[in-house]
């Protein structure tokens, strides 16, 4: 039985989504629904323990925030089929796990085909895709250095010499313990996979610090936090709601 997971803010639209889901396979069970991006990371966070999903249907925009937020925190070991009425996110939505971007309104039909093609990745690697998702999705070796870019010149910067890295006007920036900035040609997304071990946490979409960065915090509206940074940050870094309880979690036991 295929366990799927839905998250979808509006419920004239998820109605429709189970109504057809449960049309085309009855044997599907749908273990959860959820309308926000907080809800989403709690229930993940909640079920870790049980396993992931089979597979996940999430629209983008959601009436906190992007569902991409859920999955830069929580990162479930399941192959993601986004459901939305926005084309601008197809890239970055697809590179979280997704197997299918669907653009509402949608049909039974194409519904059906994006269950065909999960059925077929499954049959493919023999195993559940979900379990594929799992493996792919183990954390990498931390790398020793990074190859970042002082103007013209290539530089190996050791990894223990880096407070944080950042992304500004849409270039990923390394900061350097002692405030030099370099520029690296990579997404924060796949630096932040490679150091997963090394002791970096994903502050929010813009920063990735290491535990040793972070010289102090402080309570900002709606439960978020301020967050510190040393060097110090060019701007205000800011932990959302629904990740402060693991920022607290992290730095405590960094």
């Amino acid at each position: 039985m295929t366990r799927v997971v839905i998250i979808e803010d509006e419920p004239p639209a998820r109605a429709r989504l189970v109504a057809s889901l449960r049309e085309l396979d009855p044997q599907l069970e749908i273990v959860a629904e959820l309308g926000s991006v907080a809800q989403a990371v709690r229930w993940f966070e909640d079920h870790h323990h049980q396993g992931a999903p089979d597979l996940v249907f999430a629209d983008v925009q959601l009436s906190d925030g992007l569902s991409l937020e859920i999955f830069a925190q929580v990162q479930p070991a399941a192959p993601i089929v986004f459901c939305t009425a926005y084309d601008e996110y197809m890239v970055e939505a697809l590179a979280q796990n997704g197997i299918a971007y669907l653009l509402k309104p949608y049909t039974t039909t194409e519904l059906g085909d994006v269950l065909r093609k999960y059925r077929r990745l499954e049959a493919h690697f023999s195993t559940r895709l979900a379990a594929l998702a799992r493996a792919l999705g183990q954390p990498r070796a931390s790398a020793r250095r990074l190859l970042a870019r002082d103007g013209d010149t290539f530089v190996a910067v050791p990894i223990d010499e880096i407070a944080y890295f950042g992304v500004r006007d849409g270039v990923t920036e390394l900061v350097r313990r002692d405030a030099r900035r370099l520029e690296l040609d990579r997404t924060l997304a796949d630096i932040e996979a490679e150091l997963v071990s090394a002791g970096f946490f994903r502050i929010n979409r813009q920063y990735l610090a290491h535990a040793d960065a972070v010289s102090g915090f402080r309570s900002y509206f709606k439960g978020r936090l301020l967050v510190e940074l040393k060097p110090a940050a060019s701007e205000d870094v800011v932990v959302s709601q629904p990740n402060a309880a693991r920022f607290r979690s992290w730095l405590e036991g960094a």
